[in-house]
């Protein structure tokens, strides 16, 4: 759309060509363009299809409120009839069989130049996106604005051609060294010099200095080449003291017996260089928050927003000096800046007092400093490059002072409104940004906390259920630990053991549900006593799985006394049907209850236990899981005690404190 746009040569060509690029690429049923009459009428100019009823919207009336936000870039896309409508029936779009209205202003800058109204005779919900359309009406706006100025300078240029022909435009004749031999009248209107005065001085004495070396070699070149001629755009300075851009074309006449001279034609194209200066500037500006606004999406961190933001202006605005600092306590920490400082700021990094410089200034006051002679304002602070112009806005986030902006220059006067106008976009952009990262951060955090919230709570019933099963001290914690690490050893995705580790921490929290009389029997369960006993994993599935984020680690406590023969309980699973964690974990827990003291028994030695784990292979462990498990024990040598075992493993540390530490595990 843009490229297309630009080509476009006349007012009514952009009109026409827009209007039918917009409604072909959305396929509107109708398209009308209305540009302004005046501050509140706006005509049809221009129409896609056609309807018995359209001449009721050949005018226009728009509100006050609504020319406001069309220039501000607002758009709608809106069911046809809208909830909102609330003009006189014989308006309504429904009168056009419409079912949908797509509506957006072209403006420039502040001024409303027209609106654009795509009508759809369907339904259209999928065009409720269309967050484009603002920047579309604002480059389409700003290019209608361009050409009506290029054609009242084409008028304007007609205007001069005549008036030169007549003798009123500024003709000059040369002698080869550049002395004026004659001069129109048109010189006094245009440089406020008499035509008399120029006479035998030199052409060269009222050319701007930055102009002056190439008017020169363009002189002599011309001079150099008889019959020749050449074009050339370049500053005058005015009796006045004023800038006057004159555009003009020279021709080697000396050969010419009539003329024998340097004839230079020259007319004021101050305006139109100006207009093409404006309009540059204003894709530029669009440019450049467009390409914010894409940069800053796809950062995460405030370093990265910082870090982009700072290239964009560097590069796209071509300022020498930019960085962004963070308002800290007192101090306002450098979080980016451009690529001339970037070392010193990772070698000892930066920061000034709030109290100081146009930085502090700035962010005390909240406003927008726009100082044009840094070495005239006593607040200015040097950090180290020779500056002589500063602009500096505050960042806000949430509606509070964040940070600064900040851009320099070596030049005098480098910075103008437009400058100030476009760093406030980037930096409100800037803040829009940070605003959402540091509520993702502080999501994360809360998220964090609660997580860790809910662990201790875990942990904390482990120790609980180890407590009144009268278990050995830690055996909850050093059962997770081990379950764990041989889960890691045996590929368990990272992802899932969180649950792994969670289910073994709760494998016994049915036992809640026993009660005393039986859990802490000291001898053998009668028939009844049992039966009662192997309910306790149907409690732990009924105690945990109302808690959402307990229900996927309901594997170790309903599953950990299945068999791999089908001969446990509560359900008879045999083989892979048991979850692999629970196999996992039948195998840790027995090998745990083998080699500590129990109230009915001493721990047995490493040897018999080994010999069980491989006794029940197949029986009653997973045959993978019990030779992973003694291959385990064999990497960790003797005697293979938690510490051991875990450091056996890589990437897993060893629990701190040793076997039994009821804090230690695994994250």
């Amino acid at each position: 759309m843009t490229r297309r746009l630009l080509t476009l040569g006349s007012a009514d060509d952009l009109c026409r060509e827009g209007l039918r690029f917009m409604a072909r690429e959305l396929n509107a049923d109708v398209g009308m363009l209305h540009l302004a009459v005046n501050d509140r009428e706006f005509r049809l100019v221009e129409q896609l299809g056609d309807h018995p009823l359209l001449h009721r919207h050949r005018l226009q009336i728009m509100e006050p409120g609504w020319v406001a936000l069309l220039t501000a870039g607002t758009w709608i896309s809106s069911p046809v009839p809208s909830p909102e409508w609330t003009g006189p029936d014989e308006r309504s779009y429904v009168h056009l069989g419409a079912r949908h209205l797509v509506n957006f202003g072209l403006f420039s800058g502040p001024r409303l130049i027209g609106t654009v109204n795509l009508l759809f005779n369907r339904p259209r919900a999928d065009l409720n996106g269309l967050r484009v359309l603002g920047t579309i009406g604002a480059l389409w706006g700003t290019l209608l604005e361009r050409l009506e100025t290029e054609t009242a300078l084409r008028t304007r240029e007609a205007m001069l051609r005549t008036v030169t022909d007549q003798g009123t435009d500024l003709v000059t004749v040369l002698r080869p060294d550049g002395t004026v031999v004659y001069q129109s009248r048109g010189v006094p209107a245009l440089l406020g010099r008499s035509a008399e005065g120029m006479l035998g001085r030199s052409v060269l004495e009222g050319i701007h200095p930055d102009d002056l070396a190439c008017v020169s070699r363009c002189l002599a070149a011309l001079v150099a080449t008889p019959g020749g001629a050449d074009s050339l755009t370049f500053r005058v300075v005015h009796r006045e003291g004023r800038v006057v851009w004159l555009e003009s074309h020279a021709r080697n006449l000396l050969d010419e017996p009539a003329v024998g001279g340097l004839v230079v034609h020259s007319r004021d194209v101050t305006a139109q260089v100006a207009a093409k200066r404006s309009l540059e500037r204003r894709v530029q500006e669009l440019t450049l928050m467009h390409a914010t606004s894409l940069q800053l999406q796809e950062a995460r961190t405030v370093e990265e927003i910082a870090s982009r933001v700072v290239r964009l202006i560097e590069v796209r605005l071509g300022h020498p000096f930019v960085w962004l600092a963070e308002q800290v306590g007192d101090e306002l920490l450098m979080r980016a800046c451009d690529l001339n400082r970037e070392e010193t700021l990772r070698s000892r990094g930066h920061s000034l007092p709030v109290s100081e410089g146009l930085c502090g200034a700035a962010v005390r006051g909240g406003v927008t400093l726009l100082v044009g002679d840094v070495s005239q304002d006593e607040r200015y602070a040097p950090i180290g490059h020779e500056v002589r112009s500063e602009l500096v806005t505050p960042i806000r986030v949430a509606g509070r002072v964040w940070g600064v902006l900040n851009v320099e220059s070596p030049a005098l006067n480098a910075f103008d409104e437009d400058d100030r106008q476009a760093l406030e976009t980037v930096a409100a952009q800037t803040g829009a940004a940070l605003a959402n990262v540091l509520l993702l951060a502080d999501l994360r955090d809360s998220r964090d906390a609660l997580s860790g919230a809910y662990e201790r709570t875990i942990e904390g019933w482990a120790r609980a259920l180890d407590f009144r099963d009268r278990e050995t001290e830690g055996h909850s914690q050093r059962v997770t630990e081990l379950t764990v690490a041989l889960a890691r050893r045996m590929g368990v995705p990272e992802a899932e053991l969180v649950h792994v580790r969670r289910g073994a921490l709760l494998h016994d929290i049915g036992k809640m549900g026993i009660p005393d009389s039986i859990l802490l029997k000291p001898g053998q369960l009668d028939a009844h006593e049992w039966q009662v006993m192997q309910r306790h994993p149907d409690m732990a599935r009924e105690l945990l799985e109302p808690i959402e984020f307990l229900r996927p680690a309901l594997d170790i406590p309903h599953a950990h006394h299945e068999k791999w023969s089908g001969g446990g309980y509560p359900r008879g699973l045999k083989g892979e049907e048991i979850p692999l964690a629970a196999r996992i974990f039948a195998v840790i827990d027995v090998w745990d209850a083998l080699r500590h003291d129990r109230p009915c028994r001493p721990a047995w030695d490493e040897a018999r236990a080994r010999a069980l784990i491989e006794e029940e292979s197949g029986v009653h462990f997973d045959p993978q899981v019990a030779r992973a498990f003694l291959s385990w024990l064999a990497e960790a040598g003797e005697p293979a005690d938690l510490n051991a075992l875990l450091a056996a493993t890589p990437g897993v540390p060893a629990t701190p404190g040793g076997p039994g530490a009821p804090e230690g595990g695994l994250a």
